[in-house]
């Protein structure tokens, strides 16, 4: 738990920076806490830093929720939008 509670600022940030309506960036963040959560036992320390693995899993998830709410919801979000936000697809 300690690593995800030392990791939260980083989710914050990311949730601050990718917006995808209709999720407020609380929202964002909440998702990829939960997701972080749900996948811990698959972290392996062998491979590499936790925060480089969770960094990675919430690039990940934040790219899904995007397709998802796009595909789903019809807003106006747009993956190029994104990459030029930073978000490498």
């Amino acid at each position: 738990m300690d690593n995800l509670q030392n990791f939260d600022k980083t989710i914050v940030k990311l949730a601050k920076t990718y917006q995808i309506p209709p999720l407020e960036w609380e929202d964002i963040a909440q998702e990829l806490r939960l997701h972080l959560w749900e996948n811990r036992e698959k972290y392996n320390p062998d491979k590499g830093s936790y925060d480089n693995w969770a960094y990675i899993n919430c690039k990940n998830k934040i790219k899904d929720l995007a397709k998802y709410y796009k595909r789903n919801n019809r807003t106006t979000l747009s993956l190029e939008k994104l990459q030029e936000d930073g978000l490498e697809i």
